[in-house]
């Protein structure tokens, strides 16, 4: 979990989800947040992703594979993963189309080891293969 004294915003999020809002923007919204967040654990701190509330958003393949994308080109760095995860399943607003979007979102919301290129790969590779 992340300790932060800012907001995401659910706004934010869904622009990018949507493609509406470019991951570099999202990045540049978000990087001081992760930032301070990577510090704060890396100093053994733990906490929460607070993320403003907004309308009720389905979270669909489409939006998950945005973000595979985006990691994955290395648009957004890998280092935002979890907290962007974290920020969907934290909110009460974001819902998952299906068991293989809330797979994927949980996958890159787990912390216990530094998120590699490969992996991200093979996320997208499964969400494009699940039934």
């Amino acid at each position: 979990m992340w300790l932060t004294n800012a907001n995401m915003r659910h706004s934010s999020l869904a622009s990018f989800l949507n493609g509406e809002l470019s991951p570099d923007d999202l990045w540049r919204e978000i990087e001081e947040e992760v930032t301070e967040c990577l510090a704060a654990c890396a100093k053994g701190g733990s906490g929460h992703v607070v993320i403003t509330d907004g309308p009720d958003t389905e979270v669909t393949r489409k939006h998950v594979a945005t973000l595979l994308a985006s990691l994955a080109e290395a648009k957004l760095p890998l280092k935002a993963a979890s907290y962007i995860a974290d920020a969907l399943i934290f909110s009460d607003d974001f819902d998952w189309e299906d068991e293989a979007v809330a797979d994927a979102v949980f996958f890159l919301s787990d912390e216990s080891g530094p998120l590699t290129l490969q992996e991200v790969e093979a996320a997208q590779s499964r969400l494009a293969t699940a039934c």
